[in-house]
């Protein structure tokens, strides 16, 4: 059976926080990659990743779908038979649902133009390495379900298809022998524990039902990303631990767990 953990070295090296109640439990690692070893301690074959959209309206920092790509994936790639991305790709044979749908989402997501160049490095770097990339795709019929009277994109609609299709994926894993899959999206989608209002869009809980412990959460911040709404009181402190030479990694609950990466771009693992 195939294995993410190359081995624990790097997890038992971690280097223990100083004790402070208020905050959760973490460790600091000198790279993106050592700390990934933590998060794959239970050996899971399903890790769904979840990061914070850049946008042009962001500040200028190299994306997290980049960062991924150079410090992360290449330790993920050995153990992988399979990567799946939220994106899609316009289906002409739909016409122009199709290509209204993705070039309105495209507007209003306010996606920096880099973004595609990220997203083929990443699928090069798949297909370098052996793994299996894979997009979502949407039908006819769905497409056309995203499109209110006016013309205008339901995108409650979207995340929904989105986290459907995300989710398809993942129990496609779940019940595939020897498969080990990382699926890549915003940090919504592969939460355990979504808040009530952004429930119906997280494909986390219902895939830890079928899958149990062969699941794990972890999101990757930006702090330069975070909002004050995204940033929790209870472990705002933390980002103050990051640096150019470490990363924190925090346990937001079982099989769940944050990367804070630095505010520069992060160390080679």
């Amino acid at each position: 059976m195939l294995s993410f953990v190359a081995g624990l070295s790097s997890v038992l090296a971690g280097e223990p926080a100083s004790p402070t109640p208020a905050l959760p439990p973490h460790r600091v690692y000198p790279t993106a990659a050592a700390a990934l070893d933590a998060v794959l301690a239970s050996n899971p074959h399903i890790l769904g990743i979840g990061e914070l959209h850049s946008t042009t309206a962001g500040p200028e920092v190299p994306s997290t779908l980049s960062l991924f790509t150079a410090h992360l994936f290449p330790a993920l790639a050995p153990h992988l038979t399979d990567l799946v991305l939220e994106t899609w790709r316009v289906d002409g044979a739909c016409g122009a649902p199709a290509a209204e749908v993705t070039e309105k989402v495209e507007v209003e997501t306010e996606r920096p133009p880099e973004t595609k160049s990220d997203l083929v490095l990443l699928i090069e770097a798949a297909v370098a390495a052996g793994v299996r990339p894979h997009d979502l795709a949407f039908s006819c019929a769905e497409y056309e379900a995203m499109l209110d009277p006016k013309g205008d994109v339901r995108f409650g609609e979207l995340l929904r298809l989105l986290t459907e299709k995300l989710q398809a994926f993942a129990l496609l894993a779940s019940a595939t022998p020897n498969a080990t899959m990382v699926l890549y999206g915003g940090a919504v989608h592969n939460d355990l524990f979504p808040a009530a209002a952004l429930a119906s869009y997280a494909y986390g809980p219902e895939t830890r039902k079928k899958a149990g412990i062969d699941y794990v959460e972890l999101d990757l911040y930006q702090p330069e990303l975070l909002t004050p709404t995204m940033t929790e009181a209870s472990w705002a402190a933390l980002l103050t631990a990051t640096g150019p030479d470490r990363v924190v990694l925090y346990e937001r609950g079982p099989q769940s767990f944050v990367l804070l990466l630095p505010s520069v771009p992060i160390k080679p693992g």
